[in-house]
């Protein structure tokens, strides 16, 4: 057994914020910035990981199946490599940057499901990629920042360097304005015609009784060649969100997630999940918006997609809670963000953590409210009709801290764009139901796009 005892080694004295921070990280940092920018959460940036789990899947070849399962499963990968690891923390610090840190990309759900394979992700991308950070800078409700860094008797000790660096990030921040201004991006977007036609044929499965609902989407692309932090920050401020987040690799590789969806968040014995279904534009009008917002919560066709949703989440978490321990905590209410309003659910669960994160994410990923209902159908549905791996979008990211009572928090890919080898690219769907009117779908989709797309 491997234990990481957690300390705070350090304190700013100053309020240098976190973007700034961002900003004056060293390139090569292999960075996550876990970014509550909404002010309700903890804010951390985890840099220089000391191992790492990154793999691609491909199909099982010793099968007879049509649409075979994926020859490893990443989550089984990630578990397998902290199995023997156990991290507690000095009293009073914040479980939040340090352990695994990384995201799975939607096409890991092939590891549980079985629907159609696509060509793999352009530009190189892996299905699944986490980190093993010691160390991260972890800010505070008032402004400040710690930093946390993880002993352990079998490594070497490190923290005299992440001391250090931490000192001078602090030293650069304190000094930089922030005066990044929006960096939309031109992305060229498909004819509308093609994702319409996707929303009749999910159509004609409905009324056939193969699905309730699938959820839809397209990718806009674009040339890329600015900085990918400094894109990150500079739509930081009109897109706060408790769920945001900058990665990086080594690679020149970088998400950039404004996502407003919490998929997993784990603490002990608890889960919590909090989908979202349901979407209508901001008015600058206070009146307006808010009969924007009454209409989206009386809207019968956005509660019924939403209900459908819950009871989707409802059932995949019941395969692992506890018999009788999942309870809807709200079946909906709206919650609000810079450019769109939202319905968001809550649902709540008791688990026994000894059950592992592997039997976890099997029985929920990929994540309701971005596959469908039934899931494994819409799956095989959305496959067919889009003709594309989705990459990161969709998947999720977080992190995962293991011990006996462990600390686990994963955000659905929405709101998510890939940059790698000059491309930017950025995914949008919707989730469609027998009453969806094609074009009315498809403006959703250019309105959840706006905050980046340059129009």
């Amino acid at each position: 057994m491997s234990n990481f005892h957690v300390r705070c080694i350090a304190r700013s004295s100053g309020t240098a914020s976190p973007s700034s921070c961002l900003l004056e990280m060293p390139s090569s940092s292999s960075l996550v910035f876990l970014d509550s920018s909404s002010g309700r959460g903890l804010s951390a940036i985890s840099f220089n990981p000391d191992d790492a789990v990154v793999g691609r899947i491909s199909p099982a070849v010793s099968t007879s199946e049509k649409w075979p399962l994926a020859n490893i499963d990443p989550a089984q990968e990630l578990e397998r490599a902290c199995c023997d690891e156990h991290w507690t923390f000095d009293a009073g610090l914040p479980q939040i940057g340090v352990g695994w840190v990384g995201w799975f990309a939607f096409e890991c759900g092939h590891a549980y499901e079985s629907f159609p394979w696509n060509a793999p992700y352009p530009d190189g991308w892996p299905d699944y990629s986490f980190g093993r950070y010691r160390q991260a800078m972890v800010w505070m409700p008032d402004g400040r920042a710690m930093l946390l860094y993880a002993f352990c008797d079998q490594l070497p000790d490190t923290s005299a360097d992440a001391l250090s660096l931490f000192e001078s990030v602090i030293a650069r921040a304190e000094t930089r304005k922030e005066d990044i201004k929006p960096q939309k991006q031109r992305l060229i977007v498909e004819k509308g015609a093609a994702y319409q036609d996707g929303v009749k044929q999910l159509r004609s499965l409905i009324a056939d009784g193969e699905l309730f609902q699938a959820n839809l989407s397209h990718e806009m692309s674009g040339p890329f060649h600015g900085n990918p932090r400094e894109l990150y920050v500079s739509l930081r401020s009109g897109q706060p969100t408790e769920s945001s987040c900058y990665w990086e690799d080594q690679s020149g590789r970088s998400l950039i997630s404004h996502s407003p969806e919490s998929f997993l968040t784990v603490r002990g014995s608890e889960i919590i999940s909090q989908p979202i279904k349901g979407t209508a534009s901001r008015e600058q009008d206070s009146d307006l918006d808010d009969k924007a917002a009454a209409q989206l919560n009386a809207n019968e066709k956005e509660v019924s997609e939403l209900n459908m949703i819950v009871d989707m989440a409802r059932n995949d978490l019941g395969r692992i809670a506890t018999v009788g321990q999942v309870a809807v905590e709200s079946a909906g209410d709206v919650v609000s963000y810079p450019t769109v309003h939202h319905r968001e659910a809550t649902i709540r669960a008791r688990w026994q953590p000894k059950t592992g994160l592997a039997k976890l994410i099997a029985a929920t990923f990929p994540p309701a409210s971005i596959s469908g209902a039934p899931k494994v159908r819409a799956l095989q549905a959305i496959a067919e009709i889009e003709q594309r791996s989705r990459g990161a979008y969709c998947g999720s990211l977080g992190y995962w801290v293991p011990s006996a009572s462990p600390h686990g928090e994963f955000s659905v890919l929405i709101r998510t764009a890939s940059i790698a080898k000059g491309v930017l690219r950025l995914a949008v769907g919707a989730g469609i139901v027998w009453d969806s009117d094609p074009q009315a779908e498809w403006e959703e989709t250019l309105l959840k796009g706006r905050y980046l797309r340059d129009e």
